[in-house]
C-alpha cells in the first residue's frame, strides 16, 4: 500500500449518513420503477446465468454491482480490519435500504455509530460480500450488470443509476478521507465500465463503433477492402447523396425520402457484415443515427420455440439495435419454417418496430440472392421498406490471394515463393469448384489457421527459433493440394 490505513472505526457523521440516505432513496425509487417495466423484466431474465426460475428484481442487480465495487476496492487492503468502517457501513446500509428498510427509522445517529462495535458487524459485511445477488451470463461477469441491462433497453433511468453507482464508488474510496493515485486510476476504470457498458444480446453480436472514429476513417477503411469495387461505389454514392440531403435540410429545402434500410445479396464471406458495420458508422457521422453500432443476428436470435416468446425475443434484439444497425443474416430463413413456424411473428414485430423507430434504426437483411428476392416479395411490408439493394459476388482468385496475404501480414507472417505458388494452386482449384455456399474470405481465414498450425509443428523443435523462422511460411506448411481442396469444398457444402 502507498499510504497508511487507519484501523480504528471512523465516526459516521450526520453529513455522511444524510448522503447515504439521499443516494439510497434515489436508488430504491428507481428500482421500484424498473420492477414494473416489462422490457426490463424480460431482459433481466435473458441476461441471467442458466436459472430463469428466479424472479430477479432491480435491487438484486444493483446490490450485485455495489458488492462488485466494494470487493474491487477492498482487496487493495492488506487486512479486512483495515477496510474503513464507513465503507463497510455503506455496504450494510445499501443492503438494508434495497430491501425497503431505512436504518434511520430504527436507529438514531448515536446507535448507528455503535453498530460497527457489534460482533456481528464484520460477519454481516463478509456475508453480504459473498452473497450472489444476481448471477449473470459469463459475458457480463466482469461488467456492471444494471447499467448494461439499462443501456440495452435504452432505459431513461440509465443516467440516474450510473450516477448513483459512480458516487457509491467514490464514497467507498474516500471512506478513509484520502485517494491514492492507484485509487484514482481504479475509479476511472470503474466509471468507464459504468458509463460505457458492454451490451450482450442473446444469440447475437453487439459491435460498437471504434473510439475516435470519423467519417474519413470509415471511408478510408472502405477503400482498403479487397475487391468489392461495385459495393464501394454504391456506398460512396449513398454517402454523397446523404451529405447533400443534409445540406438541403439545413437550408430549408425539400429532401427526398431517406430510407436507409438495405438488402445485401451474396454468398458467405464476401464482406456483407463488414460493410454493414461501415454503413452504421457512416450514418452516425452524417447525423442519421445516434450511435452507429451494429447488432448482428440471425433466425436463432429472433425466433423462439413457443407461442408469445418470439415477439419478446425479437423486440429485445431490436431494442438493443436502436440508434444503430440491425444486421439479420440469412433473413430468408424467417419465412421458411413451415405453417406453424414463429418466423412470421418475428417479421411482424420487425416491421412494427421499423415504423416506430424509423428515424433512429436501420435494418440490413442479408443472404443468397434468389432466397432474398423471395423473402422480400413474401410480405408487402418488406417490399415497401427495403429499396436499397447491394449485390456481393464471389471473390476472384487474385482477390482470395490478396486476402490471404493481408491476413498473414497482419499476423506477422510472410510466404516464400514456393509456398505462394502452392497456395495459389489450392485457390485456383477451390475457385473452380466453388458453389453458392463457398465461404470466400471465411474459407481463407480457416485455411490460414490450418497453415500456421502446420508451421508450428514444423518449427517447434528448431533451435534457436529466430524471428525469421517464426515469421516464414514455407511450401511444407501449405497442406496437400487435392486433399485440401476436397476438405474445403465438403466443409462449405455442409455449412
Amino acid at each position: 500500500m502507498d499510504k497508511e490505513r487507519k484501523t480504528t472505526p471512523l465516526h459516521i457523521s450526520p453529513d455522511y449518513f444524510e448522503l447515504l440516505k439521499k443516494e439510497g432513496t434515489k436508488a430504491w425509487t428507481i428500482c421500484l420503477h424498473l420492477n414494473t417495466d416489462k422490457k426490463f423484466i424480460n431482459t433481466v431474465t435473458s441476461s441471467a446465468q442458466n436459472n430463469k426460475t428466479i424472479s430477479y428484481k432491480a435491487e438484486h442487480i444493483l446490490m450485485r454491482d455495489i458488492v462488485k465495487i466494494f470487493n474491487s476496492l477492498a482487496i487493495r487492503y492488506d487486512d479486512f480490519n483495515q477496510i474503513p468502517v464507513k465503507a463497510k457501513f455503506l455496504l450494510i446500509y445499501f443492503y438494508e435500504r434495497l430491501q425497503g428498510r431505512e436504518l434511520s427509522k430504527t436507529y438514531d445517529l448515536s446507535k448507528i455509530n455503535q453498530l460497527p462495535l457489534s460482533d456481528r458487524f464484520d460477519k454481516n459485511v463478509t456475508l453480504i460480500r459473498n452473497t450472489s445477488f444476481y448471477e449473470t451470463k459469463p459475458e457480463l461477469e466482469k461488467e456492471f450488470a444494471l447499467p448494461a441491462i439499462l443501456t440495452k433497453i435504452h432505459s431513461d433511468h440509465i443516467s440516474g443509476i450510473a450516477s448513483i453507482i459512480n458516487r457509491i464508488a467514490m464514497m467507498i474510496v474516500k471512506a478513509d478521507n484520502t485517494i491514492t493515485e492507484e485509487e484514482e486510476v481504479l475509479l476511472k476504470e470503474i466509471a468507464k465500465k459504468i458509463n460505457n457498458p458492454k451490451v450482450i444480446v442473446d444469440a447475437s453480436t453487439y459491435n460498437d463503433i471504434p473510439e475516435n472514429d470519423t467519417l474519413e476513417i470509415v471511408l478510408s477503411e472502405l477503400h482498403e477492402l479487397v475487391d468489392l469495387d461495385s459495393i464501394k461505389k454504391s456506398v460512396e454514392d449513398l454517402t454523397n447523396f446523404l451529405k447533400i440531403q443534409k445540406v438541403r435540410k439545413e437550408k430549408g429545402l425539400k429532401t427526398s425520402n431517406n430510407s436507409l434500410h438495405a438488402v445485401f445479396m451474396g454468398p458467405p464471406g464476401t464482406g456483407k457484415t463488414t460493410v454493414a458495420r461501415m454503413l452504421g458508422r457512416i450514418y452516425k457521422h452524417l447525423g442519421y443515427l445516434e450511435k452507429g453500432h451494429l447488432v448482428e443476428t440471425d433466425r436463432a436470435g429472433m425466433v423462439a420455440g413457443y407461442v408469445g416468446q418470439t415477439a419478446i425475443k425479437t423486440d429485445e434484439i431490436i431494442t438493443a439495435a436502436i440508434g444503430g444497425v440491425l444486421f439479420i443474416d440469412e433473413a430468408y430463413s424467417l419465412t421458411t419454417g413451415g405453417f406453424n413456424d414463429f418466423g412470421a411473428e418475428a417479421i411482424e414485430t420487425l416491421l412494427k418496430r421499423m415504423e416506430d423507430h424509423r428515424e433512429n434504426l436501420v435494418i440490413v437483411v442479408a443472404g443468397y440472392p434468389d432466397e432474398m428476392e423471395t423473402f422480400i416479395q413474401s410480405n408487402p411490408g418488406l417490399q415497401s421498406r427495403f429499396n436499397r439493394y447491394f449485390e456481393f459476388d464471389h471473390f476472384s482468385i487474385d482477390s482470395l490471394a490478396k486476402i490471404f496475404k493481408l491476413i498473414a501480414k497482419k499476423n506477422d507472417f510472410i510466404l516464400t515463393e514456393d509456398a505462394e505458388d502452392k497456395l495459389l494452386a489450392i485457390l485456383e482449384r477451390i475457385h473452380e469448384k466453388r458453389h453458392k455456399g463457398f465461404g470466400n474470405a471465411r474459407t481463407i481465414r480457416n485455411l490460414f489457421e490450418k497453415i500456421i498450425e502446420r508451421q508450428a509443428n514444423r518449427i517447434v523443435s528448431i533451435t534457436p527459433v529466430t524471428e525469421e523462422v517464426l515469421m516464414t511460411l514455407t511450401e511444407d506448411d501449405i497442406p496437400p493440394i487435392l486433399k485440401t481442396v476436397k476438405e474445403i469444398i465438403l466443409f462449405d457444402e455442409e455449412e
